[in-house]
């Protein structure tokens, strides 16, 4: 199994309607492919996080890279992983602060557990970064 942490930029003219549209698709393909994690998207950018067989991980970059409604792909982190941090979460949607934080739904998840730190410390980069 393989974690994988990557950011990109949402390609020109996606719009929040196409952003929950990205979501609901990774949510179908990504349960089929055994895979979990979160997306993040905050203004134009996206940040992901996947968690999985190795195999499935490396077929969705595949598919990643051929998707028109985001670019500049960066991976941040890819490590093997003997357990799953994110087993409940599908692929968990975390646009909207007006809930719970983004912040700290992740770092409830990742209580206690040893690559909570180095995870936070990403998310953390990502969302006080200027977007644009």
């Amino acid at each position: 199994m393989e974690r994988l942490i990557y950011r990109s930029r949402a390609g020109e003219n996606v719009g929040a309607r196409d952003v929950f549209d990205i979501v609901e698709t990774s949510a179908r393909r990504n349960s089929a492919r055994e895979i979990t994690g979160f997306l993040l998207y905050d203004e134009d950018r996206f940040l992901q996080m996947i968690e999985g067989p190795a195999g499935k991980i490396e077929e969705l970059i595949e598919d990643l890279n051929r998707d028109p409604r985001h670019h500049s792909i960066e991976i941040l982190n890819r490590e093997a992983a003997r357990e799953r941090l994110f087993s409940d979460w599908e692929m968990k949607r975390l646009i909207t602060f007006a809930d719970v934080p983004a912040m700290e739904a992740i770092r409830a998840n990742l209580a206690g557990k040893p690559e909570a730190d180095g995870i936070m410390e990403i998310v953390t980069e990502f969302l006080e970064a200027p977007a644009g």
